[in-house]
């Protein structure tokens, strides 16, 4: 049998890389849509593998270096084809569709370059040259970095966060997690057999039981103990370069948000940032009316225990928001 392989971690041509990271319905999307109009920033990438690549290193499922390096050579890869146009997303609707980028045109015209060793090596020495502010989206991960995964901390990031109130809201009122407790064919998350039984991937082996006895809102609430609760340990506000939003002063104050990711990135905004707030219909309004309907909805939904739980978790979000954000 051949000796186990030490897998080499390669070197990216630049490391000016922003991972915006937070839960599904925190703001990645909208502080991304700020990003892509700054100046030197580059259209936003959204990288749903790599939090996957991540569990399944947690899981001891693959080796450690060789999961790093492929998050690494994703990078690596990305950098060259965003310069091809290759990959990039053209749906007009879409968030991330290059129709919402100042660097349309620029896209466009990437698409008349071959693909040839002259014009690869010209997009290298040019990135290392420009060094641009890649976007990168991700979701869930840094809260779960550890070993040789804190390797990434090494690069800035962006985490947003929203009260438990409104995500547990987004996720019962669009049953989220029942598509995902399916595996339903538009999910990124995975399952694993255990008794014979298919296991989302938020289940620990030991809650098993516990979640088949459960009922839907006590599940809801144990996705919410493995994605949510890890946004609020203390360990990750001590993390350097890293910049915290919370949704709720993304939306009443956008200028004060532009000026704080300009300040972070070492960039500045462009005559595109403030209509892409506009369109972003930004600030919004009537967001204590917002947070009162999805309050009294789930105080509707949930028994008294499981209500208890969630505002248990708002004091400490709270605390949170208080110390970290505007």
């Amino acid at each position: 049998m051949n000796p186990k392989l030490k897998i080499l971690k390669r070197n990216l041509l630049h490391k000016n890389f922003i991972f915006i990271d937070g839960m599904s319905k925190t703001g990645k999307t909208v502080i991304c849509m700020i990003i892509k109009t700054l100046n030197n920033c580059q259209n936003y990438v959204p990288k749903w593998r790599y939090n996957n690549i991540l569990k399944f290193n947690n899981l001891n499922l693959i080796d450690e270096d060789l999961a790093i390096d492929l998050i690494l050579q994703d990078m690596q890869i990305s950098m060259i084809e965003d310069k091809l146009s290759r990959y990039v997303n053209f749906r007009e609707h879409d968030s991330s569709s290059v129709n919402n980028s100042v660097h349309k045109e620029k896209y466009l015209n990437n698409l008349k370059i071959k693909d040839n060793d002259y014009e690869i090596d010209k997009i290298i020495k040019n990135l290392k040259k420009n060094r641009n502010i890649i976007p990168i989206m991700l979701d869930d991960f840094f809260p779960n970095c550890k070993g040789k995964f804190n390797f990434f901390l090494n690069f800035k990031k962006i985490i947003t966060l929203r009260n438990p109130i409104g995500v547990m809201y987004s996720n019962l009122s669009r049953n989220k997690i029942d598509k995902i407790i399916k595996g339903h064919p538009w999910q990124i998350g995975f399952h694993y057999l255990k008794n014979n039984k298919k296991i989302p991937w938020f289940i620990k082996p030991k809650e098993v039981e516990t979640f088949f006895e459960s009922d839907l809102v006590d599940k809801y609430m144990m996705f919410m103990n493995t994605d949510y609760k890890p946004y609020l340990n203390q360990k990750l506000y001590n993390i350097k370069k890293t910049q915290f939003f919370f949704i709720e002063d993304v939306w009443s104050n956008p200028a004060k948000t532009v000026k704080k990711i300009t300040k972070f990135l070492g960039t500045s905004k462009t005559i595109n940032t403030d209509l892409m707030l506009k369109n972003l219909k930004l600030p919004r309004i009537n967001l204590e009316e917002k947070y009162e309907k999805e309050y009294y909805f789930l105080k509707d939904k949930m028994s008294s225990l499981q209500f208890k739980k969630i505002l248990q978790m708002e004091k400490n979000y709270n605390f949170k928001k208080n110390r970290y954000g505007f």
